[in-house]
Formats: structure tokens, C-alpha cells, sequence
């Protein structure tokens, strides 16, 4: 059986610090029962050359930010996939993003059952819009900060944008202080902005489509 392991995201970025975990990928030519599906993202080598022939976001991610950290056979599987196809569906996904955003905060303003979870969906809506707007730019960025990274940054505090952040790790991981009123009304709060930066990205999708 062919293995290739590898790690991505924040320790291969240099950004790692205490709220960070450790992204592993197994690419796999057959399922196996040593590879912990709790430790690891597990993907067919055919699944992974059709999200390289596809563009898919992960592709580029996996590209630019990853690292051999074993071989089965002493190859470099996703290095010798070189480039992957061109990103077509910044335009799309980003809608995709932006609405997902607008549910979770309708959900947070309807319902204090689960604010942790409306806002952590918040977050994950917003960091993926960015990464999608600056990868379909040729420039993209893959850090959890990456609204505030990007060209035209979202327009609040790193330290309000943390908050969308913990609330990620909180929902995933259930690590951290809880989130108190105060800090829940910032959220809402910024969100206005949030949805503003979000229109004003997305019609400059929308206009740079129509001129191609």
C-alpha cells in the first residue's frame, strides 16, 4: 500500500502558538486501520489529483503549505503533482461564504441557545471568504487571520476578529474561556462590518467577472 503523510496549515506557515493544533494529511491508495481518522485528514490519492485538477482551494493550501513528513515508496506525491489547475469559482464560493455568514449571525440574533457555534460558524464563513477572494486575486492567504491579512483587510480590530476566533476554537476543541455578554454584543456589533466588507469584495468579484 502507498502512504504519503504530510503536514499543512499553520505549523508549515511558522504560525503556530498555543491555540493551534497540527494539520496532518494521509494520502492512502487503500483504507488502513493505523491511520486514525481523529489525527489525520484522509484522502485516496485519486480524490486528491481530482481536487488538483479542479483548482480546489485545498489543492493550492496543500501546494503551498505542506510538508512530506513520510513516503511509502520515497516519493513526493504532492510535489510531483505540480501546480494545480487555475481557481475558476472565487465568485461562487465567496457567495457561498457570505451567505453562510448571514445565516449564522440571523441565528445569533434569533436565539442565544448556541452563540458560541452561530459566531465560530461566523468565523469559519468569513476567514474562508477571504482565503477564497485573495486565492481567485493569484494571491492567497491561509491563515485563520486571513480577513485581516488580505488586500482590502476587513476593517476591525485584530483583537474583535479574535473573538470570532476563539469562539472557533471553543466550538471545536472546547478549549478556552467562555465568551461573555460583552463580548458576544462586539461581535454583533462588528458584524455589520463584516457583511459591508463582504458586499463591497463581492461586487468587485462580480465586476472583474463581467470584464473577463
Amino acid at each position: 500500500m502507498r502512504t504519503h503523510l504530510y503536514a499543512f496549515g499553520s505549523v508549515c506557515r511558522g504560525e503556530i502558538d498555543k491555540s493551534s493544533d497540527i494539520d496532518l494529511l494521509a494520502c492512502l491508495s487503500a483504507p488502513s486501520a493505523g491511520i486514525d481518522a481523529n489525527r489525520f485528514s484522509i484522502y485516496s490519492h485519486e480524490r486528491i489529483r481530482e481536487l488538483w485538477f479542479e483548482g480546489n482551494p485545498f489543492a493550492w493550501h496543500l501546494h503551498l503549505e505542506s510538508k512530506l513528513l513520510y513516503s511509502s515508496d520515497g516519493n513526493d506525491f504532492i510535489y510531483e503533482l505540480g501546480r494545480p489547475a487555475e481557481y475558476s469559482k472565487s465568485t461562487e464560493d465567496c457567495e457561498k461564504f457570505r451567505s453562510l455568514f448571514l445565516e449564522s449571525l440571523g441565528s445569533l440574533e434569533a436565539s442565544s441557545n448556541s452563540p458560541t457555534f452561530d459566531i465560530s460558524c461566523m468565523f469559519l464563513a468569513a476567514r474562508n471568504f477571504a482565503t477564497c477572494y485573495s486565492l481567485g486575486l493569484g494571491a492567497p492567504v491561509f491563515s485563520r487571520f486571513s480577513p485581516l491579512m488580505i488586500e482590502n483587510p476587513l476593517p476591525i480590530s485584530q483583537e474583535d476578529f479574535g473573538i470570532y476566533a476563539r469562539a472557533r476554537i471553543l466550538s471545536t476543541r472546547g478549549r478556552g474561556a467562555p465568551l461573555c455578554e460583552s463580548e458576544l454584543g462586539d461581535v454583533e456589533s462588528s458584524a455589520k462590518t463584516v457583511i459591508a466588507w463582504m458586499n463591497k469584495l463581492s461586487e468587485r468579484l462580480s465586476l472583474e467577472s463581467a470584464d473577463e
